[in-house]
């Protein structure tokens, strides 16, 4: 199971603010994504949203399993690749990475970069998440 949660909040700044630029950067992002991932949008995966003068599109993952390339991380780069305002946060796990199967994985978007981070909330996803199934000592719920 892959489960992920993010927003980037779109500005094509980390500076100016005139609209004009800000119009044709989000024009470009939704050009991005109705080339790429039409599809995360119409099943409402993806949604982008624009309140009080702020952009912000935002996703929640629940698949089987992984797709590959993992498309979050795509999004996530185009946006660090063509804006140096936009920033937010990935957050996510993947029960079947090798490497990562008991933590959620967190990247982080700002000022043109991406980056990662250790997660100290919901890690390790067994003990934190999840209890270990025991046969002795069954949930009760």
């Amino acid at each position: 199971m892959v489960e992920a949660h993010g927003w980037i909040t779109l500005r094509y700044s980390d500076y100016h603010s005139a609209d004009a630029e800000q119009n044709a950067f989000i024009y470009k992002f939704k050009q991005f994504m109705q080339q790429h991932y039409d599809w995360v949008l119409h099943d409402q995966i993806g949604r982008i949203t624009s309140r009080n003068g702020l952009n912000c599109f935002t996703l929640t993952v629940l698949h089987n399993h992984p797709h590959n390339p993992f498309y979050p991380l795509d999004i996530f780069a185009w946006a660090a690749k063509n804006s140096t305002g936009s920033y937010g946060m990935l957050y996510y796990h993947d029960d079947e990475d090798k490497v990562y199967h008991n933590e959620f994985q967190v990247v982080i978007l700002k000022r043109g970069r991406l980056t990662k981070a250790v997660d100290s909330f919901l890690s390790p996803y067994i003990e934190e998440v999840e209890r270990d199934y025991d046969e002795n000592n069954p949930p009760q719920d």
